[in-house]
C-alpha cells in the first residue's frame, strides 16, 4: 500500500499593505542594503501614514519609539525658540530616515518633525524590532552606523548653508544642496527639484527674513535661475547658482 504523502501548505501572500510597506522599504537608503526576509520581519511591525502639509511626526519631548522611513514629500525638523520663533534644525526628503538617534537610545525627541510639502508618506517602524534585527543581521546593524552618518553630514551642511555669508551665497547653496539630494535631470538640461518650499520656510533655512528672500529670489527667478513650477523648483542655471554660492 503506497504511503500517503502529505501535500505541503503554501505560506499565505503577503497582504496587499504589507507588500507595499515592503516594496517602500527597499527603496529606502536606510534598508536597500538588508536582506529582503529581514525587511518582511520589520514591515510586520510597520505601520504607514499619509500625511498633509503641517502633519507632525511628533512632537518635542514625545518619547521615541519607532524609526521614520520618508517614502515621498518633505519633512523638516525644527524647534521653537523662547521668542516664539521656530528654527529649521535640518531637512529630510524621499527615502530617507529622520529620528534615528533619539529612536537608538529610546530618548525623547529635541525638536518636532513636521511635514512640509502638500503631502508625505512615512513609515515609522519599531524601534525594538529594529534594534533585536540588527543584533542577528550585520547589514542592518551597518546601515544604522551609515543612516547616523548621513544624519551627520546632513547638520554638517546646514552649517555650511548659514556660513555661506550673504542671503544670496546661503540660498545658492541651499539650492545646490537640495539638487544634490533631491534632484531629477530633465531632457533640456536643467534639474527639478520635487518640492517647492515656500519663501518663509527657505527663510528659516538661511536664517533670513522673508522679505529679504522674496528680494533676493526675484532676479533669479526673472532669469530663469530658479523658478517655482507647481509643486517644485527647477533650477535653470547651475553654473550661476555655483558661482553666487563662491561669492561668500
Amino acid at each position: 500500500m503506497p504511503i500517503a504523502v502529505p501535500t505541503p501548505v503554501s505560506s499565505p501572500p503577503p497582504a496587499v499593505g504589507a507588500s507595499r510597506l515592503v516594496a517602500l522599504l527597499r527603496t529606502s537608503h536606510f534598508l536597500r542594503a538588508v536582506p529582503l526576509p529581514v525587511i518582511e520581519r520589520l514591515a510586520a511591525h510597520a505601520t504607514l501614514r499619509d500625511l498633509a502639509v503641517g502633519a507632525r511626526l511628533w512632537r518635542e519631548g514625545d518619547v521615541a519609539t519607532g524609526f521614520h522611513v520618508i517614502a515621498a514629500g518633505l519633512v523638516t525638523v525644527r524647534r521653537s525658540l523662547a521668542s516664539g520663533a521656530e528654527v529649521i534644525v535640518a531637512i529630510f526628503g524621499s527615502r530617507e530616515n529622520v529620528g534615528d538617534t533619539a529612536a537608538l537610545e529610546g530618548s525623547r525627541y529635541p525638536a518636532d518633525a513636521v511635514v512640509t510639502s502638500e503631502a508625505a508618506t512615512v513609515i515609522k517602524v519599531d524601534a525594538q524590532r529594529v534594534l533585536e534585527q540588527s543584533a542577528l543581521c550585520p547589514a542592518l546593524a551597518l546601515a544604522l552606523q551609515q543612516a547616523l552618518c548621513r544624519h551627520a553630514a546632513a547638520l554638517r551642511t546646514k552649517v555650511e548653508i548659514l556660513s555661506a555669508g550673504t542671503v544670496r551665497a546661503r540660498l545658492a547653496n541651499l539650492f545646490l544642496h537640495l539638487a544634490s539630494r533631491f534632484g531629477d535631470d530633465l531632457a533640456d538640461g536643467t534639474v527639478a527639484v520635487p518640492v517647492a518650499l515656500s519663501r518663509t520656510t527657505l527663510a528659516s533655512l538661511v536664517s533670513a527674513r522673508t522679505e529679504t528672500v522674496i528680494r533676493a529670489l526675484r532676479p533669479w527667478e526673472r532669469a530663469g535661475v530658479v523658478v517655482t513650477d507647481g509643486g517644485r523648483f527647477v533650477l535653470g542655471d547651475l553654473p550661476t547658482l555655483t558661482a553666487c554660492a563662491a561669492e561668500g
